[in-house]
């Protein structure tokens, strides 16, 4: 969508874009407005340590995430101009702005005394958030300095293009705010003794929590993500594939990042509670939709890049639910090596499996890698996450008397 330029009235936008952004950013900002003030009358709103509040945070961080799915979609397919003031902004924009005033307001709940105006009793205002919570707020401060530079940066030097839109320091800003905010339920589930208990319904607002944490990374690596990279970057041999060895590299170095970024995500959730049945499917399914998003092609082909996530995550807890509890090593071996494993069968599904001979090697489809390196990628993949389980539950140390 390229939107009109007439009528231009300053260098962030014309006269007909500022008031799409408008009527997105401020009809939003009134329904949600409305929907509270109801709240409020017949419920009173939540205060943080309550479901509902963490429920209410998570919705308002996805409603933001939401904005950065679809700007992220937007730039990946051409649908933006030079300007900041756009329609996938205003969904963003508009989302931290509820986000942003839902939190403002139970910290003024939570403060005692006068309004804050020195930066002692700013800082106090802040801080004032019970354990969890504090990456709320971080979040929210992060993420305003960000976009207020983000507006500055746009209208001064103009809309990056193609991988600078993931590199720009106040994207990064935004997306580091993003996180922040999202991650929000999940360590107050964290700190709260009794989360995760009662089944899979229990979980799922640490799990959307995380799994939309994890698709702010899915957008801001995914130069180096074999789901959202064509084609035609990653195979090799056949026409229109890079020369050399160059696909076959950008392959394996996109799966050995996100492989190490995949397990990372399950084995923190691991940490703390242990996975209900459909656990792994959902949290999965959930960046399966940003991957979705930031593929290559039309949206109408858009669930083909869902199916990967979805069965692997099925996998996964199956997997789990009959594998002994005490062999993390090996789970976290399997976590990015079934994965990988699935993305190139379902590749088999779209290429025909073929076996041939290039240059004296052994090459076999779906990416015309040779088939030892189309093996050993899988058993790599395994590998990074038998590393990451080593970071995140290292051996137990020694007792100091036994430390000489």
């Amino acid at each position: 969508m390229k939107i009109s330029t007439q009528n231009q009235i300053t260098p962030a936008g014309g006269f007909d874009e500022l008031m799409v952004f408008g009527e997105i950013f401020f009809g939003s900002l009134i329904v949600a407005a409305a929907y509270f003030g109801y709240r409020h009358v017949k419920h009173g709103l939540s205060l943080p340590g309550s479901q509902r509040f963490d429920w209410t945070v998570l919705i308002l961080g996805l409603w933001c995430f939401v904005g950065m799915s679809v700007d992220g979609w937007g730039h990946k397919h051409g649908a933006v101009d030079d300007s900041f003031f756009t329609p996938w902004h205003a969904i963003w924009y508009s989302g931290f702005t509820a986000y942003a005033s839902f939190i403002t307001i139970a910290l003024w709940r939570l403060h005692d005394g006068p309004l804050p105006t020195s930066p002692r009793t700013i800082k106090q205002f802040l801080s004032a958030m019970p354990a969890g919570y504090s990456s709320a707020v971080a979040g929210m401060v992060v993420f305003s300095l960000a976009g207020l530079g983000d507006m500055l940066w746009h209208t001064f030097l103009g809309i990056e293009g193609g991988i600078d839109i993931l590199l720009s320091p106040t994207h990064l800003g935004l997306a580091a705010g993003l996180a922040l905010t999202l991650m929000a339920p999940f360590w107050s589930a964290w700190h709260n003794p009794n989360s995760g208990k009662e089944g899979l319904s229990s979980q799922m607002p640490m799990l959307f929590a995380l799994g939309a944490t994890w698709s702010v990374l899915t957008l801001f690596t995914s130069y180096a993500h074999h789901q959202t990279i064509s084609y035609n970057s990653i195979c090799a041999v056949a026409n229109g594939c890079p020369d050399g060895n160059q696909g076959l590299e950008l392959g394996i170095t996109s799966i050995l990042l996100q492989s190490a970024i995949l397990t990372g995500f399950i084995l923190l959730f691991m940490k703390r509670w242990r996975p209900a049945p459909g656990a792994f499917t959902i949290l999965l399914g959930v960046n399966g939709l940003a991957i979705a998003a930031f593929a290559p092609g039309e949206l109408k082909v858009a669930w083909k890049h869902i199916l990967v996530p979805i069965i692997a995550g099925v996998i996964l807890d199956l997997i789990y639910k009959y594998m002994p509890k005490e062999k993390v090593r090996t789970f976290a071996f399997i976590i990015p090596a079934s994965h990988t494993l699935t993305w190139i069968l379902i590749w088999l599904t779209q290429v025909p499996f073929k076996i041939a001979t290039s240059k004296g090697y052994p090459v076999m489809s779906p990416f015309g890698w040779t088939i030892h390196s189309t093996i050993g990628t899988v058993f790599l993949a395994g590998c990074v996450g038998v590393l990451m389980s080593i970071v995140i539950n290292p051996p137990e140390l020694p007792h100091a008397e036994d430390i000489r």
